[in-house]
C-alpha cells in the first residue's frame, strides 16, 4: 500500500474544541447532494464548500490552523462532508478526489468526531475515525468513505492541496 500518514492530536485543544464546536454546532450551513461520491450512485451526504477555485467561504477561519499545519503551498479544494448514522455501515464507492492533477498533491482527512465510521483504503488498510486526527496520502489512492451506525453523523473535512 501506499505510504498513508496518521498523526492524532493533529490541532491543540483549543483550535480542536473551536472547529469542533463551529462544525458540530447549529450554525453550520449544510448542502444537501444526492450522491457520495456523483450525482445519483445511491448514497447520499451534506457537505460545505470552503475552498473551492481560490474562494474562500464562511468556514475558512476554523481550518486555518488545519492548513498551518499541514503546510500547504497551494490549495485546491477543501470540503467538509457530514453523513448520517446509518442501520450498517455503507461504504461509498471508491474513488480520488482530483482526477487529473499533478504528482504533488496529496488527499487529507481530518475527522471531526469519534465513531465506528472509516476510512478504507483500495489497495488494502483503514482509519479509523478518531476526533482531531488527520491522515495525509498521495491523491491518487483510491479509498471510501464508510458511514457510522453508533453516532448521529460522521464529520470529516477533506483537504486537496500541495
Amino acid at each position: 500500500m501506499d505510504k498513508v500518514e496518521v498523526i492524532d492530536n493533529f490541532l491543540s485543544q483549543y483550535h480542536f474544541d473551536s472547529l469542533y464546536s463551529y462544525f458540530m454546532g447549529s450554525n453550520m450551513h449544510w448542502f444537501y447532494r444526492d450522491g457520495i461520491v456523483e450525482e445519483g450512485d445511491g448514497g447520499f451526504q451534506f457537505t460545505a464548500a470552503i475552498f473551492v477555485e481560490g474562494t474562500k467561504f464562511d468556514p475558512f477561519s476554523f481550518i486555518e490552523p488545519c492548513i498551518n499545519r499541514l503546510g500547504c503551498n497551494a490549495l485546491h479544494r477543501i470540503k467538509a462532508n457530514l453523513r448520517p448514522r446509518t442501520l450498517i455501515h455503507r461504504r461509498s464507492q471508491y474513488h480520488t478526489d482530483v482526477s487529473e492533477a499533478s504528482d504533488n498533491l496529496k488527499t487529507a482527512i481530518y475527522y471531526i468526531n469519534t465513531c465506528n465510521g472509516y476510512t478504507k483504503f483500495k489497495k488494502g488498510g483503514k482509519v479509523k475515525s478518531v476526533a482531531n486526527r488527520m491522515v495525509i496520502f498521495n491523491h491518487s489512492m483510491e479509498h471510501a468513505g464508510v458511514s457510522c451506525t453508533d453516532k448521529k453523523r460522521r464529520l470529516v473535512i477533506n483537504f486537496n492541496y500541495e
